[in-house]
């Protein structure tokens, strides 16, 4: 064991004075910020069309459409701080289905962004609507149009049928549904849908830091193999010193940019910064203090599971370009993971996702998502650590097996039942 703290900390020395580690530790969360802060500027100005011709045959159910197509609109950006820009409808009615050939023109020469042709057929009770413009993945504009001629229609037959005007607006107004999350026995408000980006970043922070460092480990080996390094290395410890000990290295380098990157996040969650954008804090995300110390806890587990199996990969290679043809098998159980996020979070507790969670390969992931969605019970969180100090204490096992004569050997890469037989070495 003394043998290997030196070694980690070399690496950890080495690697925390490096300009690189410095550099990323400011240069990846402002990439991040600046694809979020992208995102977010670029939904201020999305809703679908700005500036739509409502067209019929029929003036009264065209004029129905555009105040219903008009009071959507204006609900949908209450609460905004930052509200698109208005939606601009306009009527032409009457218009015969020959009329429509001047829209398309409008259309095309951009003078709108499109328009609805409403059209009634002698004796029907229902028109026919088609909505024309430049783009076909307005999914908003269509869903906001849907709703705006249903409500037209429901409101055009109630009135037929002797209906106030105040009784339609009261029955077509929408129900404010709130939610909760039931937690410890007690219901608490939950947004599902800021829950939901909560679970989401955390799950995905936790499956690029463990990628980005177990891969760093495959490549270190590899460089230091390269390079012959390890012949003067070998001739004072033991290979399993210098592999756990680059773990240990390299795990602390890790924990202490998350520890920065975190700290950070906690610093700014206790501004008025966040208030100032409407985001509201940790909390408002689903964000718990419980749910960040398994977090950090599931980063640990998991970095020394992968890590290992890094290292053992990285031994049997010859080149760092090798080491890319070994990323799908790190990558894949988390992808799993990360590829199920719905059905997880929507089923925390059915038992495919209880099983998927206690797999060790695929517990951080899959776990840190149930713990957004639910309170997983004591025991499932219990198990799931042992579960995952098992398989490090095997995988390291295994993987310093393979590492101790794969770090020797040049030359043509090993055949499985190569490495097969390197494990049974005593």
């Amino acid at each position: 064991m003394h043998e290997a703290l030196l070694v980690a900390r070399r690496e950890y020395l080495e690697r925390i004075r490096s300009r690189a580690f410095r550099v990323s530790t400011v240069l990846i969360p402002m990439i991040f910020a600046l694809i979020f802060g992208i995102g977010y500027l670029s939904g201020k100005d999305s809703g679908g069309a700005k500036h739509i011709v409502i067209a019929s045959s029929d003036p009264a159910l065209a004029d129905s459409v555009r105040a219903e197509l008009l009071a959507l609109a204006n609900a949908d950006d209450q609460g905004k701080r930052n509200r698109p820009r208005p939606l601009r409808v306009d009527l032409q009615a009457p218009v015969m289905e020959d009329g429509t050939a001047a829209l398309n023109e409008a259309v095309e020469s951009e003078q709108i962004d499109g328009y609805l042709w409403l059209d009634v057929k002698p004796g029907a009770t229902r028109p026919e609507a088609t909505y024309v413009s430049r783009g076909s993945a307005d999914f908003v504009g269509k869903d906001r149009m849907h709703n705006a001629i249903g409500h037209a229609v429901v409101r055009a037959e109630l009135m037929k049928r002797g209906a106030t005007r105040e009784d339609i607006d009261t029955l077509l107004n929408g129900i404010d549904l709130k939610t909760l999350q039931v937690t410890h026995g007690k219901a608490k408000p939950a947004d599902a849908s800021k829950g939901f980006w909560g679970a989401y970043m955390m799950t995905f922070m936790l499956y690029f830091a463990v990628v980005f460092y177990g891969v760093n480990v495959a490549q270190s080996v590899v460089a230091e193999k390269t390079s012959r390094v390890f012949e003067v290395l070998l001739a004072s410890t033991k290979p399993e010193s210098l592999m756990l000990g680059k773990l240990l290295g390299v795990g602390a380098v890790g924990l202490t940019q998350m520890g920065v990157w975190i700290g950070f996040l906690l610093l700014l969650n206790s501004s008025s910064l966040w208030m100032t954008l409407g985001m509201g804090g940790l909390a408002a995300y689903g964000v718990t203090p419980l749910q960040l110390i398994f977090f950090l806890l599931y980063f640990v587990l998991g970095f020394f599971f992968y890590s290992a199996l890094s290292a053992g990969l990285g031994a049997t290679v010859n080149q760092e370009s090798e080491v890319q043809q070994f990323n799908m098998i790190i990558v894949l159980p988390q992808v799993i993971g990360l590829v199920m996020v719905v059905y997880i979070l929507g089923n925390p507790s059915a038992w495919p996702v209880v099983l998927l969670s206690l797999f060790p390969p695929c517990t951080p992931i899959v776990m840190c998502l149930r713990m957004a969605a639910m309170a997983v019970p004591a025991w499932q969180l219990a198990l799931s650590l042992v579960l995952m100090v098992l398989a490090i204490y095997g995988m390291v096992w295994i993987a310093s097996r393979i590492y101790r004569v794969g770090i020797l050997m040049y030359g043509k890469r090993p055949t499985l039942p190569e490495i097969l037989r390197w494990i049974k070495y005593s």
